[in-house]
């Protein structure tokens, strides 16, 4: 199944930041939850590229005057998808490092959550 990113861009641009922020609190869900599992590697890996791009294109379109930490800390969750990325068969091969990426997924998910609980406040 080939994805075409310019179309899943420009639905994802379309839509507001709180969606926007919940599409990616979701895929960071289903990655631990797979992760969790240890079931379907290919979707979880999917998952993450898809990850990095929302977060690529959620950081230019917030205002760094007022929301400085909250894009801080998205790039800190691109790096983490990055190294994930670059080390993914290992990883996902080993049982203390899957669950790690479980739990770190969820904390990354909780913090996205309270974002959007702060722009729908």
């Amino acid at each position: 199944m080939a994805i075409n990113w310019d179309i899943l861009k420009a639905n994802y641009l379309r839509a507001n930041r709180a969606t926007q922020l919940d599409s990616l609190a979701l895929n960071l869900t289903r990655i631990q939850i797979l992760a969790t599992s240890g079931a379907d590697e290919s979707i979880a890996q999917h998952l993450v590229r898809e990850s990095q791009f929302f977060i690529e294109w959620t950081v230019p379109g917030i205002d760094l005057e007022t929301d400085l930490t909250f894009a801080s800390e998205l790039v800190d969750l691109q790096r983490l998808l990055s190294r994930w990325k670059l080390s993914w068969s290992d990883l996902w091969a080993n049982e203390n490092q899957r669950q790690e990426v479980a739990t770190l997924a969820q904390q990354w998910c909780d913090r996205i959550y309270g974002q959007c609980e702060l722009l729908a406040g």
